[in-house]
């Protein structure tokens, strides 16, 4: 997908001391004067006009401010020195970036001086009227005071690592035991008594059916019902009946700013056709079947405009065992031969029952 850099715009920190909202290139709170924390979270403000100054402009390129590796100050990423305590920034530690950002929901209605009682536009940090702060985090209220448990006891509803140990091991024994039933087997001598097979061959013929395709993967011979046009794809590049879709990203640059970041792609629309073709279809099917050891094929008596399709086999053989009469199936015609009545085989027997293996 294309990308675009539309420019810059300043995000917002919010003062941890009293609240108020700072463009993120300040490095103190404009209303209670704090430093900037050193691991802050810039936001996506409500205002976003691009940065138009040249020299800003080109500061926000630079990427993620360097934060001095001696006193803590906040420097340029061009910065080789601090400008506070004139240390090495080699081994600085570069601000966080790169994240996508997400506009906060917009503030309502107005916030009230807690000092003067004067109602004040929601985010602002002093009073219009006394000066006072409007975001001074509340004092703590004290927990009420409680009883300390008694040794040993423990919080309701308190969640320690070990407690999930039962549950692990309940979860490994069922495990344990599912694995035994299914790949579990026993060993049994059985005596072929009785056998079965059936033999069956489809019978096709042309009709009309009904398919949905792309209007140029519909096939030569189809018959175009109907067409709606419908997204088929996405491109970088613009193609008939296109439509460009455009986002745009706001990228933390980690010094206060946000690179606005324009991505857009073409969304192709193309013909989505019901059409009519005709395919050959099962219409019927001859079956021979028998309880002896000459399987054949059924006779098949073709209509004009059909054919015969795909060809099924099936073996069935009941062997007396000291567990009662167990039955095989198999698709195999040379291996159906073998089971004479009155020979004697070795079973494999899963715990469901079912034989899953014979051998002489």
């Amino acid at each position: 997908m294309a990308k675009k850099t539309l420019g810059y715009v300043e995000l917002e920190w919010a003062c941890p001391n009293c609240g108020s909202k700072n463009p993120g290139t300040q490095p103190a709170c404009g209303t209670c004067g704090a430093p900037q924390p050193e691991k802050v979270q810039f936001e996506l403000g409500q205002k976003r006009d691009l940065i138009s100054d040249p020299a800003r402009q080109q500061a926000a390129a630079k990427g993620a401010d360097l934060h001095c590796p001696y006193c803590g100050t906040r420097n340029a990423a061009a910065a080789t020195v601090c400008a506070q305590c004139g240390g090495d920034l080699k081994e600085g530690t570069k601000r966080e970036s790169g994240r996508v950002l997400t506009a906060s929901a917009p503030q309502a209605g107005e916030t009230p001086c807690p000092n003067c009682g004067t109602p004040n536009p929601a985010g602002s940090g002093k009073c219009s009227a006394c000066g006072a702060l409007l975001n001074q985090p509340r004092a703590a209220i004290p927990a009420p005071a409680t009883a300390k448990p008694a040794a040993g006891s423990q919080k309701a509803g308190f969640f320690r690592p070990w407690m999930a140990l039962p549950l692990i091991a309940v979860f490994l024994l069922i495990c344990v035991v599912v694995g035994f039933f299914l790949f579990r087997t026993e060993t049994l001598s059985g005596v072929v008594q009785d056998v079965n097979w059936q033999r069956t061959i489809t019978i096709e013929a042309l009709r009309d059916v009904t398919r949905e395709a792309w209007r140029d993967q519909v096939p030569d011979a189809g018959e175009i019902l109907s067409c709606r046009q419908e997204f088929r794809t996405r491109q970088e590049n613009p193609a008939p009946n296109s439509k460009e879709v455009c986002a745009t990203e706001y990228v933390d640059k980690g010094n206060g700013v946000a690179e606005v970041v324009e991505t857009c792609y073409y969304e192709v629309y193309a013909d989505l056709c019901k059409y009519t073709v005709e395919e050959w279809q099962p219409v019927d099917q001859a079956v021979a079947e028998g309880a002896d050891q000459s399987p054949y094929w059924p006779t098949v008596n073709l209509s004009n405009g059909e054919r015969e399709g795909r060809r099924a086999e099936s073996y069935g053989i009941y062997f007396e065992t000291s567990a009662g009469i167990k039955e095989y199936t198999t698709d195999s015609a040379a291996l159906f031969s073998q089971f004479q009545p009155g020979s004697q085989w070795m079973l494999s027997v899963n715990s469901f029952g079912q034989v899953v293996e014979v051998s002489p």
